[in-house]
């Protein structure tokens, strides 16, 4: 899939994907990790990745979702499980072929 033709990710579909990488990753990670991640599953960021992926990050840490562990670090937060369902469903339903979204190529 080119840049061209890769789904773009913003608002509320791009903060799901990013609390659904840091579920599956299990571990802090960085924002470049994050944007990798998604762009490995063919999604692309417009904008600047770093300003636009920290800002959505910021959103979901006011809620408790995400919890930010340093200077361009973030892991899952609180989140229920109706939330991570409601998450998992509202991705799988942008049309994209890809199962996972974590860091792994093979993980669901």
């Amino acid at each position: 899939m080119t840049a061209r033709t890769a789904p773009s990710l913003r608002g509320l579909e791009l903060r799901y994907a990013l609390v659904l990488v840091l579920v599956d990753a299990g571990r802090p990670i960085s924002v470049a990790e994050l944007a990798r991640a998604l762009e490995r599953r063919g999604f692309r960021i417009a904008g600047r990745p770093g300003k636009v992926i920290s800002d959505a990050l910021r959103w979901e840490v006011r809620r408790g979702r995400v919890d930010r562990v340093g200077l361009d670090r973030y892991r899952r937060g609180r989140l229920a499980r109706s939330t991570l369902h409601r998450m998992r469903h509202r991705i799988a339903g942008l049309g994209h072929p890809c199962p996972g979204l974590g860091l792994d190529s093979d993980a669901a």
